[in-house]
């Protein structure tokens, strides 16, 4: 008689959490542009935050380097108990290299800070004085004894000010340049010029910082050189970054560095540090429109973050002062919760602490404290700063965002700014019609590792007569949700008893089940306990 050997649940379960990948270290929330408002830190939901210093500063002479500022810094953040990134600007040259290197006699980027105007960044003076200092910068942190506060350094090019390499048409013409005597003219700008001060910088980088921190590089780097580090990405000595964060995608062109962090971030590849555009207002030295209302901008812009599989998530201080202190930009007072009573402190805090819960654990299933989705829809991208409508048409981020769980196909549609402006959940929805169901599915090991909790869904309460009750539906359990008519956006919340979450024959873990009336839906969240 053949014996069958039973192993207990539990067993099951412990055998695939031990299997489980873990987020990365020092996943989480980093503050940046905060200065001197380290109280802004003091928050339990706040990792760490940034020091930043400008090429100039760390370079007063030629050959001759103070990184005083930075030990300063990493000290500081260490003894708060918080980490950092480092990241050593260009919007201010060092003076010297005027008088060595040729330069055109205005600022081809708003990032250009220097008087003088724009250095000629190929020229292969300006090339090895920056990767001197690169250099010098690791053998400076190489003796470091704050080093462990340090998560990682931006590569940062500085090559037109901090980020930008294109020269305009009319500043090609090297008549134009300013040579310094005894200076040589250097060769005319070229995208060729462009790959080797890229691919020189990319391997000063890897070959001696990455040995004393992880390098965060910017997402739209020359695919060509990205692929040469494919396996440095992998083995971790490499992750992504961007500064361009933002609600959605402003167009065509923007989906491919958001889609870098999709592919490699979200799978477990690599890691990613992003930061956005602007604060929730727009505010970054000018003012960029937004298609919602700020509380709606800073939420969705965290939800596709964490879709994208960001570990690192950075907010802009102003924003988190709003949720710190209630107040935005303390110097131009534009918006005080004291006055202005809007409940915006609130909607940020919300906001920081569902990110924080989530953030880093995108490719750990099996140890999430969740899974979610924010349901939406939206093919082309609102944003007014991209004028072409089909420049802003989107390919693949003009659907859900998602976190380890997924809608299934169904006949619900999109709308856009529904429900109150002061809450943080109505810049996108669903509309689910009559007598019709929305599904969902989620990741299988997330469902099997699951041992009790609540599924949420977030609806509009919507006023009036244009709501009927709806069913809320997991693992043979149900919920009546009964609409009182708000007009605001309600959670309820479904408890689920311990053991897995299982599937119906269709694959679905979840429904929910409209009444006689539509029923606009924001998130479904499965939490465990």
């Amino acid at each position: 008689m053949e014996t069958k050997w039973l192993i207990p649940a539990w067993l099951v379960l412990a055998i695939a959490v031990s299997y489980a990948s873990p987020p990365p270290d020092n996943r989480g929330l980093y503050a940046i542009w905060y200065r001197d408002r380290f109280e802004l830190l003091d928050v339990p939901y706040i990792v760490g935050g940034q020091i930043v210093v400008q090429w100039k500063a760390v370079e007063p002479e030629s050959g001759r380097y103070d990184f005083a500022s930075i030990a300063e810094g990493l000290k500081k953040l260490r003894m708060l108990g918080k980490k950092a990134t480092i990241q050593i600007n260009g919007n201010e040259k060092p003076t010297w290299l005027f008088s060595a290197v040729p330069y055109y006699p205005e600022k081809l980027s708003v990032q250009v800070r220097d008087q003088k105007g724009t250095l000629m960044y190929w020229h292969p003076l300006h090339r090895a004085a920056y990767t001197n200092m690169l250099k010098a910068f690791a053998d400076f942190l190489a003796q470091s004894p704050d080093r462990d506060a340090l998560i990682g350094i931006r590569l940062n090019f500085n090559a037109i000010g901090t980020e930008h390499f294109p020269v305009a048409k009319e500043a090609q013409d090297p008549t134009k340049w300013i040579v310094p005597p005894g200076a040589s003219p250097g060769p005319p700008w070229s995208r060729e010029q462009v790959t080797v001060y890229e691919q020189e910088v990319v391997d000063t980088f890897v070959d001696y910082l990455s040995p004393h921190a992880k390098i965060f590089v910017r997402n739209n780097i020359n695919a060509e050189i990205a692929k040469q580090y494919r396996s440095s990405f992998e083995n971790g000595k490499l992750g992504w970054f961007h500064t361009s964060s933002e609600a959605e995608p402003r167009g065509r062109e923007l989906e491919g560095q958001y889609r870098r962090f999709y592919d490699d971030c979200r799978s477990g590849k690599t890691v990613g540090y992003a930061e956005p555009w602007a604060s929730a207002w727009g505010d970054h030295g000018k003012t960029d429109h937004r298609s919602c209302s700020p509380p709606q901008w800073n939420y969705w812009r965290t939800l596709l973050d964490l879709h994208c599989g960001v570990s690192f998530l950075a907010l802009y201080a102003n924003d988190l002062a709003v949720a710190v202190t209630g107040r935005y930009d303390v110097n131009r007072n534009q918006y005080d919760e004291k006055t202005d009573r809007r409940g915006y402190q609130q909607e940020f805090e919300a906001a920081f602490r569902f990110a924080a819960k989530y953030v880093g654990f995108h490719a750990s299933p099996e140890i999430s404290p969740g899974a979610w989705v924010a349901f939406r829809e939206n093919p082309v991208a609102l944003a007014t700063n991209v004028p072409s409508e089909s420049e802003r048409r989107l390919s693949f981020f003009n659907g859900d965002y998602n976190f380890l769980m997924e809608r299934m196909p169904d006949q619900t549609a999109g709308v856009h700014n529904i429900g109150p402006d002061n809450q943080r959940q109505g810049a996108w929805a669903r509309v689910l019609p009559p007598a019709e169901k929305l599904e969902l599915k989620l990741d299988a090991r997330f469902a099997a590792s699951f041992q009790g909790g609540k599924v949420r869904v977030t609806y509009l309460d919507q006023a009036g007569d244009i709501a009927s009750p709806f069913q809320l539906i997991a693992n043979e359990k149900q919920l009546t949700v009964k609409p009182q008519g708000t007009g605001r956006w309600e959670t309820a919340e479904l408890e689920l008893p311990d053991g897995p979450l299982r599937a119906d024959p269709a694959g679905a873990h979840v429904r929910i089940v409209a009444g006689s009336k539509p029923v606009c839906l924001h998130m479904l969240e499965v939490s465990r306990r």
